[in-house]
């Protein structure tokens, strides 16, 4: 059997709401790092500056209040659990790869049972969030690198890979997938996919 891969990207795509923004809302910084990400997806700003300066609001930031806050409500879009179900039960290989920390994805690799995750790791001072700067990441295409090394490593045929994002941000990764999907996409991204998926993303288990 060949192996099956599934990409994912996760703010936007996996959950309806960038839980960046939510998580920052612990210290008062929702509307700040929405500000910053909007222009980030409309591709006003660029590098990863904008992220730096997001995950930095998290400072003193512990891991339990972050899981805290996401259990107050999972924020996951309609139709996940099933696709999810869906891939498990066909046997796909799923990555989530994303600019969102790597304790909030932890959250949601739990809760849908996801095989692979690639985020930002800032530094910590024990369970708290301390700061994190651009020489922290490996390159400024670490969502596309990470996934790039999982299908090399699983010698996975692009025809077999699957992806889906929701930005024009999202682009490169998707590039990997012979299959390109978007959902609700935002600035400019449906005109480099093969479906666009509108709310309900279980409705692409009809085009696998």
């Amino acid at each position: 059997m060949h192996k099956k891969i599934f990409l994912f990207d996760f703010d936007g795509t996996i959950v309806t709401e960038d839980i960046l923004d939510v998580v920052c809302d612990i210290v008062g910084k929702k509307e700040e790092s929405r500000l910053i990400n909007e222009k980030v997806r409309n591709e006003e700003l660029k590098g990863l500056e904008p992220l730096c300066d997001r995950i930095n609001f998290l400072k003193g930031v512990s891991y339990q209040q972050i899981k805290e806050k996401l259990s107050k409500g999972t924020y996951l879009r309609k139709g996940i659990i099933e696709l999810f179900d869906y891939l498990k039960k066909n046997n796909f290989i799923t990555i989530l790869s994303s600019g969102n920390i790597t304790p909030v994805l932890k959250f949601y690799q739990e809760l849908l049972n996801i095989d692979y995750i690639f985020g930002t790791n800032p530094k910590m001072n024990g369970e708290l969030i301390e700061q994190i700067d651009i020489s922290d990441f490996s390159s400024k295409d670490f969502k596309y690198d990470a996934c790039l090394n999982v299908i090399d490593k699983l010698k996975v045929d692009k025809s077999n890979i699957y992806g889906i994002g929701d930005s024009i941000v999202d682009k490169k990764m998707l590039s990997l997938a012979g299959h390109k999907f978007a959902v609700n996409p935002k600035g400019g991204l449906e005109e480099f996919v093969d479906i666009v998926i509108k709310d309900d993303i279980s409705d692409i288990i009809k085009y696998i």
